[in-house]
């Protein structure tokens, strides 16, 4: 387990992906954690199959909702969230500096995409592209031990 993954990062996952996170804690702010955890334990495919994967299966044992899933917000998400994390960064330090990430009255995602492209159903059903900004690509977040 790396440096910065702790105990209860995993038992969070695992309660997750068990589906035994009650729905009252499936926040944002979970999911995000969610992938933080995912994305600092394996490689970036491997993490984005796990988060894809444990949020399907949320939605649907939990929430009995899987027509919720919107595969290009969980990507373009994962994609920031890799490219934000910091080498050796716990969990509660992350979540203290990504405000923009959580603000639901702004939501970050219109910042690379117009409300028309994601708010589509070919968003919903694959990812696509941005296309105000650029988020960064799995390849790129390779470099976990920037600073800032």
């Amino acid at each position: 387990m790396p440096e910065s993954i702790v105990a209860s990062d995993k038992v969070f996952l695992e309660r997750f992906e068990r589906c035994e996170l009650p729905e009252a804690e499936w926040t944002h702010l979970a999911h995000v954690r969610v992938a933080w955890i995912c994305l600092g334990t394996m490689p970036a495919d491997d993490a984005l199959d796990r988060i894809r994967i444990g949020i399907l299966k949320y939605n649907t044992d939990v929430l009995h909702r899987r027509h919720k899933y919107h595969e290009t917000v969980t990507v373009a998400f994962a994609r920031i969230i890799a490219d934000r994390m910091r080498t050796g960064e716990k969990w509660d330090d992350f979540a203290r500096r990504i405000d923009d990430l959580l603000n639901t009255e702004v939501p970050l995602l219109l910042r690379y995409y117009s409300e028309d492209r994601l708010f589509s159903e070919a968003a919903r059903e694959a990812f696509l592209e941005p296309d105000l900004e650029k988020i960064p690509s799995p390849t790129e977040n390779v470099k976990r031990s920037k600073n800032g």
